[in-house]
């Protein structure tokens, strides 16, 4: 990203350490019910080396900023707190934190999300330190949503795609880096952020950033959970069908984009074109948006994905039929028909 953000920072330099080998940074925008969690997972990390915490507040309407302060009067030694007189939008945030880490390396967590491992950071430095190669390092992950929480998430799911070593064409597929256990060198995300991939039209920048770090290095992973991803109202993936669609037909851009770069085999591509138009075919009819589902099907046929006219033809008079939230009220047996996999 080029230009400045005008921002305001809040910290004692005089107490703060003077070479940090790890910036945490907290991405805080009206997240006034959970920072204090996100810091305390941060502050109670047991390292033998010097971090700082950077929280990134977005000039937020309620109490996010409040809390954030209060923290860094109690640990002025640690907490920085960057904020200005305007919301700036996710992608200026991460763009001024990310100027403003001083360590070596950065690790990443948004003010909803929360460490619940103390040793986090201190597995994962010892594992990039001790395999240079490394260009980013995460972490099996829990997910919480509302009360029930969802241990080991990676396990759970028997995803064999896990982001682990040369990651690059697993990445392509299916995106298994949560930005709550990601732990990348500063270089590298400054360079991610100065690059082509780095799109402000693009509902995220999780995504694009693991997939630049895999096409610079390797991949670490730790399948020890060390963070807890809550899904909660409001964000990206939670905003509703229409949100979720945007971000998938984002993600196909993104896959393109990157291949474009760093080529794959044709086999390569066109399964990684059938997996994503696919979600994007099931996020477009849960969206009732019968023109996007149509051209997601038209590039999973491209792409070599075998279909059933019969089961095409029926999800489309469903769109065109019924309203999507009523498509969901029709019950279980309704749902599992229409989003089978493609015969």
């Amino acid at each position: 990203m080029t230009g400045q953000i005008d921002f305001r920072e809040v910290s004692d330099l005089l107490r703060l350490p003077v070479k940090p080998l790890v910036s945490v940074v907290i991405f805080a925008y009206r997240h006034e019910p959970y920072i204090a969690q996100a810091i305390q997972g941060v502050i109670s990390q047991i390292v033998d080396f010097p971090i700082e915490l950077i929280i990134g507040e977005d000039c937020s309407p309620d109490g996010t900023l409040a809390i954030a302060l209060d923290y860094q009067q109690r640990y002025p030694s640690k907490i920085r707190v960057l904020t200005g007189d305007k919301n700036v939008g996710g992608h200026a945030n991460v763009a001024r934190c990310v100027r403003a880490a001083r360590g070596l390396f950065i690790a990443l967590c948004d003010g909803d999300d929360y460490w619940h491992h103390p040793q986090k950071i201190k597995m994962q430095i010892e594992l990039m330190l001790r395999n240079t190669e490394m260009t980013g390092c995460h972490t099996e992950c829990d997910r919480l949503i509302g009360r029930r929480l969802k241990r080991n998430l990676h396990a759970r799911s028997q995803q064999t795609r896990i982001a682990q070593g040369d990651a690059y064409r697993d990445l392509l597929h299916v995106e298994t880096v949560m930005t709550a256990t990601a732990i990348y060198p500063t270089e590298i995300v400054k360079a991610f952020l100065a690059s082509p991939f780095n799109r402000r039209d693009w509902p995220f920048g999780d995504y694009n950033l693991a997939l630049f770090a895999s096409v610079k290095g390797t991949i670490g992973y730790i399948q020890i959970s060390t963070a807890t991803w809550r899904k909660m109202p409001g964000s990206a993936m939670n905003s509703g069908f229409s949100s979720i669609l945007r971000m998938d037909l984002a993600a196909i851009e993104c896959r393109k984009l990157f291949m474009l770069h760093y080529p794959v085999s044709e086999e390569i591509r066109r399964s990684v074109m059938r997996d994503a138009n696919q979600r994007a075919m099931r996020s477009a009819f849960y969206a009732g948006d019968v023109e996007q589902y149509a051209q997601a099907l038209m590039r999973f046929q491209e792409a070599g994905g075998t279909t059933n006219r019969r089961l095409h033809f029926f999800r489309l008079f469903a769109i065109r039929t019924f309203a999507p939230l009523a498509i969901i009220r029709l019950g279980k047996k309704f749902i599992l028909l229409v989003t089978t996999k493609m015969l």
